[in-house]
This record gives structure tokens, sequence and C-alpha cells, in this order.
């Protein structure tokens, strides 16, 4: 059984609610930028920014719960530490602050969630055309998706809705912390692997781009910048974590609001390039090119497609242009034994032309 007064903070107050509120404004004008790139860029917002703006008012709402709640937990570090005398109406502000565990975690993996629904929505758009990548696409769906319903389902309810009863004499029982440990592990586990698996979706199509190796380079390094997330993701659960103990909450919430604010962070990055493509790239007029990225793929006349005669199984052309924003479109071509077809993908930009 863990002893009552192993309790310690591992965050101080401070600290944690300085990086909290840094990271949340930072990620808000993250999103305020991407908003202002896509309307400005396409007129529009798509289903990937509506699940990024999701994503960040979630977490402000976990943020504003913490910052009413949090200090509650910091009490009880302070009685552990001695520094405050324990009385009896502490217990029922602590049970309080416990009945908030367990809708956090839920706020935390919705959010962190809707950011790789979103990186999702928006490969979607690069392979849904070409069969083996869109294959896969759902693949990796169906595990992101079960792996979301499966860290949902394994958090410990009673042990933040149990009443405080139960949560100070069965919780710190060494099977109930066996159990949160476990899960918190095998949460980051598939928290990585899916990570690991969306980021292949990019690097499987422009594998297959011919687009010049410094352009591949590019777009890899923006899409690898999820390695960050999968690191704070790490760090949440295997720093200072014993299986015989319980993980400190304030750990485990500091580094979760991290992870998501980062991830926010990172969706947003590719309006960088894009900002610069509208700007300073072939079609500077302030709007680009591609009025609608989710009308059907299929531009190109039989008469046109008729002249790529050389295509090979599964090859996909690069623009002509030099540069390559990451949204809307630009035209790829995928020849198969029956047909050849023009399709579009949310890899490179510009006035592409077709191979003649």
């Amino acid at each position: 059984m863990a002893a009552y007064d192993d309790q310690h903070s591992r965050i101080p107050e401070n600290v944690f609610l300085g990086v909290l509120w840094a990271l949340t404004s930072i990620s808000f004008l993250f999103v305020l930028f991407r908003v202002y790139v896509q309307l400005t860029s396409f007129r529009r917002l798509f289903i990937d920014d509506f699940l990024v703006i999701s994503a960040w008012i979630i977490i402000l709402s976990a943020a504003i719960i913490w910052q009413v709640k949090g200090k509650i937990l910091y009490e009880l570090y302070a009685i552990s530490a001695g520094t405050k005398p324990f009385t009896l109406d502490f217990l029922p502000r602590y049970n309080v602050f416990m009945r908030y565990n367990a809708p956090f975690q839920i706020l935390f993996y919705t959010g962190l969630w809707c950011i790789k629904f979103s990186f999702m929505a928006f490969f979607y758009r690069l392979c849904s055309k070409v069969k083996k990548f869109r294959i896969w696409w759902f693949v990796v769906l169906f595990c992101t998706a079960a792996v979301y319903i499966a860290s949902i389902g394994d958090i410990e309810y009673k042990c933040s809705l149990g009443g405080i009863e139960y949560i100070v004499t069965q919780c710190p029982q060494l099977h109930h912390i066996h159990y949160e440990n476990r899960s918190f592990w095998a949460n980051a586990a598939g928290d990585v692997i899916t990570d690991l698996m969306i980021l292949s979706i990019p690097f499987i199509v422009l594998w297959n781009t011919r687009i010049s190796r410094r352009k591949k380079l590019v777009l890899l390094s923006m899409f690898s910048a999820t390695v960050v997330i999968m690191i704070s993701a790490i760090i949440r659960v295997a720093v200072g974590m014993e299986y015989d103990r319980q993980i400190n909450i304030d750990w485990l919430c500091f580094w979760s609001f991290v992870e998501v604010d980062i991830a926010i962070i990172v969706s947003c990055v590719p309006s960088l390039r894009q900002l610069f493509i509208t700007t300073h790239g072939p079609n500077s007029g302030g709007k680009a090119s591609y009025p609608n990225t989710y009308e059907p793929m299929l531009k190109k006349s039989n008469e046109a497609c008729k002249q790529d005669k050389s295509a090979t199984v599964g090859d996909i052309e690069s623009p002509s242009v030099d540069e390559v924003p990451m949204s809307p479109l630009s035209v790829v071509h995928v020849r198969t034994d029956y047909e050849v077809t023009s399709a579009a993908a949310d890899l490179s930009g510009g006035d592409a032309k077709t191979q003649q």
C-alpha cells in the first residue's frame, strides 16, 4: 500500500501555471495564424482546421479547470510535507478535485486525438484516389480510433468518482497502482505508435513522388516535427515513474498540457510554408489557385490523360514549379493497367503542368 504522505510535488505550482498559460497563449496564436492563412489562401476552413480549433478549445477548458482546482492538489502536497496542518474540511475539497481527474483525462485524450484526426483528414487529400495509399489510410484511421476508445475506457473511474472513502482507502492499494501504471504505459505506447503510423502516410506518399530531394527533405522535416509530440508523451509516463508507486498527478497533468499544446503548434507549422507560397509563389495575388480542395480528384479529360503514355504504375509526378506548399492541391498522375488517372494531392503547390 502506498503511504499517504508519499505525495509530493514535482512541478512547483508557479512553474506549472506559468508554462501552462504560456503554451496555451502560444498555441492560440498559432491557431489564429492557421485560420488566417487558410482564409487568405482558400477563403474557407477545412475539416482539419476545425479539429485543430476544437483541440485548442478543449485544452483551454482543461487549463481553466486546473487554474481553479489545481491549488487543492498543492494543498495536499503541503500537508504531506508537513508545511500545512491537516484539517477535516480538506477531505471534501480533495474529493471535489479528484472528481475532475477522470474528466481531465478524457479532455486530454480527446484534445490530443483531435490533432491526430486533423492530420488524418489532411493526409486523406494526399492519397484518397490512390488505392494502395487509401487502404493504408483506413488501416491507420481504424487503429487510431481504437487506441482512443481504449484510452478512454481504461481510465480508473472509481478512483476519481468513487467518493473520498474509496479514494483514500482503496486507490492507494498496490493492485490499483499497478493497474493505473499499466494503463498509463499502454496508453502512451498507443499514443506513440499511432503517431508513427500517421507519420508513415506522408513518408510513403513522398517516397513515390517525383520531386527533387530538396523538396522531399523540406516536407519530411515539417512532418517529422511530430517527433517532439512523441518525446513529450514518453516523458509524461516514463521519467521518474515506478511501477509500485502512484504517479504524481502534477507531473502527469503538466506533461499532458505540454503534449497537447505542442501537438497544436506542430499541426499549424505547415501554414508558415503555405503563407510563403501564397505571397511569394507563382500565384501571389493573395489567393491560392485551388478553389475547392474537396472536389472530385479526377480533373483531366480522357483525352488529356491519354497524352501520358510513359507513366508507370504508382508513379506520382511533381509540379514544375520549385515551391511545394502543404495545401491544397497539385496534379499527380497514377497509371494502372486499366486507366490513367489524374489525381490531386495535398502535397505540392503552384500551377502544376502535366507531363507531355
